[in-house]
C-alpha cells in the first residue's frame, strides 16, 4: 500500500481557520444577571436571555408573549441578523431566546414603561465597578484609552465615600505645627491656614 496523501487545497485550509474560529469563545454577555422586578435572569454561553422565562416569571400580559412579538417586522429583521433564537425544549415547548438588542426591542413592545425597567436591567450591569472595571480593560485593548480612563474615573468615583470628604475640615494648631516642623509646610502658609502666631516649639 502507498503512501497516504493529503490535499491541502485552499478550501481545506479555509476549513481549518473556520474550525478555529468555531473555538468555544464565550460571547461578551454570556452568564450576564439583569435583574427585573427583582427577579433575576442569566444569559446563556451565546449571550442571549431566554423571552419566554422572562414573560412567564414577570406574569406579562398573554397577548405580548415572545412567540407572537417574533412574528412582528422587526423580530424577523433582528432574526435574519442572529439577534433571536429558539430552542425546542421538548414537552415543555419552544423557548424564544434574544440578544441584549433584542431583549430591549421586545420590552419596547410589550410597552414603553417595560422597556425602561428592562433598559435599566442592563444600565444596572454597566454600573457595577468590576463589570466597569472589566468593559474598561478590554477597550484599552482595543485603543480606546481615553473612553477606558472615563470608565474607569466613573467607577472609582462610586467606589470612594465622597460624604465623608464633605464634612468640613478643620487645621489644628498641633497638625500645623507639626506639618511645618516637617517641611510640609511653610511657616506662611501655616499661618494663611490659621496658625497662632506663638513661637513654635522645637
Amino acid at each position: 500500500m502507498g503512501p497516504v496523501c493529503w490535499s491541502v487545497g485552499a478550501n481545506s485550509e479555509s476549513k481549518q481557520k473556520e474550525n478555529m474560529n468555531m473555538i468555544d469563545i464565550k460571547h461578551k454577555h454570556a452568564a450576564h444577571v439583569i435583574i427585573i422586578e427583582g427577579k433575576p435572569f442569566k444569559a446563556n454561553d451565546s449571550g442571549m436571555w431566554d423571552l419566554t422565562d422572562i414573560w412567564r416569571t414577570l406574569k406579562l400580559p398573554k397577548g405580548k408573549q415572545p412567540g407572537k412579538w417574533v412574528d412582528t417586522k422587526k423580530a424577523k429583521t433582528l432574526e435574519q441578523t442572529g439577534n433571536i433564537g429558539s430552542l425546542n425544549k421538548g414537552r415543555a415547548g419552544s423557548v424564544t431566546q434574544a440578544t441584549k438588542r433584542a431583549t430591549l426591542a421586545y420590552a419596547g413592545w410589550v410597552s414603553d414603561e417595560f422597556e425602561a425597567m428592562v433598559y435599566d436591567a442592563f444600565e444596572a450591569i454597566l454600573e457595577m465597578p468590576e463589570v466597569a472595571l472589566l468593559v474598561a480593560d478590554k477597550m484599552r485593548n482595543m485603543g480606546n484609552d481615553h473612553s477606558a480612563a472615563i470608565l474607569e474615573r466613573s467607577a472609582f468615583n462610586d467606589r470612594c465615600d465622597w460624604r465623608a470628604l464633605k464634612a468640613p475640615h478643620k487645621n489644628t494648631q498641633k497638625g500645623l505645627r507639626a506639618a511645618v516642623a516637617k517641611g510640609n509646610l511653610s511657616l506662611e502658609r501655616a499661618i494663611g491656614l490659621g496658625l497662632n502666631r506663638s513661637p513654635l516649639r522645637a
